[in-house]
């Protein structure tokens, strides 16, 4: 980046980019493990009992459609009164300079509408506060009233709605009233690509979105009457478009009940079981329609229309294949094409060429690599590897196979002198010291040279199978030489030469199925060194924490067999994420970003489930591998709905074996480990 687009991008930052979470929404650290009264309700439903929680107590959501993200500051002031902020994003609206951070967003405080009961403009006190995919407040008011807010994100316009419901508890009749005078603010088109943007909010008492203008309207309730307007908070370019708001609500709540019955998983654990079901919601809402097709992107105020080679590549699109969400797939496939522009294609040797950028922002119209090559090239091959035998499908493997090719080239032509590969970084962007050569980028490496000698198998590609299996095998020699290491007493791993403290990434060896060091290194990790109350350190000498690497700990645990473990420290994370002080998600990172739910994360919660808890793997075309790890507190499980392979099929186990229900018929192995072929539908050892 020039000095001159740095300048602009720093007093654009300053001045155009609003913060996404309230003042108040950003707890001290002293705050963040706070107890709070929540439980789960009927239908997976997260509800909040505030009023017990006392005054001053606050928490921030993210939700989203395919045009617009939300995020979602609430809570209650020192009188106990509702606080809200609504914070819109709509990222193909775009400041200048066109960078990362550049979706227009902008902050609606206060109300937008004022209700008054007889004459008296009403406060609002928050009772309960209730969690499914939209936020819905309960409060009681002033004059015998409750007031119901809804905040949904609409699915196909640049929206965020709150439905309003005002209800006469007491025993007389009431006159209401609710007022707008109107909401609309225009940003200088200096700052704009392709013109001014205008944020408005809108007071809509029938059906259909209007621009912005002053209104009011009068209501006489009968004890237990109601009536229901809504508030949209909404950006456009050159002019508004109108829609009908009870269609964008049946939209988003539609699609709320497509990903809770998507992928069904059934344990002993409710929280367990609805800890999955959320989060294949956040993990799947983030999906945004951009001028170059659709892209996931992980939010968090800041990270829109844009990938990310561990976000998406790595983290999110394995997933989708699992429940068969359309939209999940087809952004993965277009996330991996839209990488293959940056693949070096020149006539250097390999060991000259450029490594992969890091991210794609923009809509798809320009790059960032800020971090150098943080093994890019390396995520890229681990995803789409997983990703093509998860879809088995020849097609698309046939037409990936140049760019996975191409960076295992690039992986081996970066092996040092003692045989693992080289980064200049991690996927931490060098926050953390992570020397030549990390164990994060040898690990991925390993895990797409076992998933390509499969995919090169069902080609018939056997010369880079052997090459595969071969530096697969040597690759694994090198990590247990290079990398495992007595650290702070542990006999685990370093993460890089000359590293002297415990990381988190030491659990990256287990998510690959290398157990050379299970032992010690689960020990290591959730030891008080890095771990405390449901929350795991980066490193041991900071206290910075992130959720991807308890996540992908989490999942190795029970790949390495230790399910007793493993179910107890998911539990653990299941309370302190689903019902703990900051719900109902997984998050980004502490003290960074002030715990946002970046979506990608949602997924690696999923990822545990599906490739841990049920150790599902691809292992073939159209073969699954099945090695579900009960244990004495969670002896059976099933998980339905099932979308592996383009089919539809349920999974269930406990201490007799193996079922898998599939196309109207039952097929059962008394092994706990087996591999399913659907191609003849029969198990197999494995």
């Amino acid at each position: 980046m020039n000095n001159v687009k740095q300048k602009l991008y720093t007093i654009h930052d300053a001045v155009m980019r609003p913060t996404p979470f309230a003042l108040w929404a950003r707890p001290r650290a002293s705050e963040i493990n706070a107890r709070r009264t929540r439980l789960l309700g009927d239908d997976n439903e997260v509800i909040w009992d505030i009023k017990k929680d006392g005054y001053g107590v606050s928490d921030h959501i993210e939700m989203a459609g395919f045009l617009a993200s939300a995020i979602i500051s609430y809570g209650n002031d020192k009188e106990g009164r509702l606080r809200l902020m609504r914070h819109l994003t709509v990222p193909t609206l775009r400041f200048k300079p066109n960078l990362t951070g550049s979706s227009f967003s902008h902050n609606f405080n206060g109300d937008c509408a004022v209700i008054k009961a007889n004459g008296k403009k009403i406060k609002e006190y928050p009772e309960q506060i209730s969690i499914k995919g939209n936020l819905k407040i309960t409060s009681n008011a002033d004059f015998g009233t409750k007031i119901v807010r809804e905040l949904l994100p609409a699915v196909n316009q640049c929206a965020l709605i709150e439905a309003v419901t005002v209800s006469n508890t007491s025993g007389i009749a009431c006159n209401y009233e609710v007022s707008s005078k109107g909401y609309s603010k225009k940003t200088n088109n200096f700052w704009c690509v392709g013109g001014s943007i205008t944020a408005e909010c809108s007071v809509v008492f029938y059906d259909t979105l209007k621009s912005s203008e002053p209104c009011r309207r009068e209501y006489r309730l009968k004890p237990k009457e109601s009536f229901t307007f809504y508030c949209v908070y909404f950006a456009y370019q050159n002019r508004m478009s109108e829609f009908s708001i009870k269609d964008e609500i049946e939209a988003r709540r539609s699609f709320v009940d497509e990903m809770f019955g998507s992928l069904r998983l059934k344990t002993p654990f409710p929280e367990l079981d609805a800890q999955f079901s959320h989060c294949i919601l956040r993990g799947s809402e983030s999906i945004f329609k951009t001028k170059n097709g659709l892209m996931h992107a992980p939010g968090g105020g800041n990270y829109y229309a844009a990938l990310w080679t561990n976000d998406q590549c790595e983290y999110a699109n394995p997933f989708f294949p699992f429940s068969g969400y359309a939209a999940g797939i087809e952004q993965s496939i277009n996330c991996y094409s839209l990488y293959e522009a940056y693949m070096d294609k020149s006539d250097k040797p390999m060991k000259d060429k450029r490594a992969l950028v890091t991210s794609i922002i923009a809509e798809g119209t320009d790059y960032w690599n800020g971090a150098g090559d943080r093994g890019d090239g390396e995520m890229y091959a681990y995803g789409i590897s997983r990703f093509l035998l998860e879809m088995s499908d020849t097609k698309l493997i046939e037409r990936f196979w140049d760019s996975l090719v191409w960076c295992l080239d690039f992986a081996l032509s970066r092996k040092n002198q003692n045989g693992v590969i080289s980064s200049d970084s991690d996927e931490l962007e060098n926050r953390f010291e992570s020397g030549n050569a990390n164990l994060f980028t040898s690990c991925i490496t390993y895990d797409a040279l076992g998933n390509a000698a499969v995919l090169a198998e069902i080609i018939g590609d056997d010369a880079h199978k052997q090459l595969w299996i071969k530096e697969r095998c040597a690759l694994k020699t090198a990590i247990e030489k290079y990398f495992g290491s007595k650290v702070e007493g542990f006999d685990t791993y370093r993460y890089y030469d000359g590293n002297k403290d415990l990381r988190s990434w030491i659990c990256m060896p287990l998510t690959v199925e290398i157990f050379d060091r299970v032992d010690e290194t689960i020990k290591a990790l959730f030891s008080p060194n890095l771990y405390n109350n449901g929350m795991m350190k980066s490193t041991s000498a900071n206290n910075t924490t992130w959720d991807r690497s308890l996540l992908f700990a989490l999942r190795g645990v029970f790949l390495a067999g230790k399910a007793n473990i493993g179910m107890k420290e998911t539990l653990n994370y299941c309370k302190n994420r689903l019902l703990g002080s900051h719900c109902p998600y997984p998050f980004e990172a502490y003290p960074e970003g002030n715990r946002a739910h970046l979506a990608a994360e949602s997924l690696l919660f999923a990822r545990i489930i599906t490739e841990g808890l049920f150790g599902l793997k691809a292992v073939g075309l159209n073969q699954l591998r099945i090695q579900p790890q009960l244990c004495d507190t969670c002896p059976e499980i099933s998980l339905q709905n099932i979308r592996l392979f383009s089919k539809c099929f349920d999974i269930s186990a406990d201490e007799k074996g193996i079922t898998v229900f599939y196309n109207g018929n039952t097929y059962h192995t008394n092994s706990h480990c087996a591999v399913f072929d659907f191609n003849n539908c029969l198990f197999e050892d494995f």
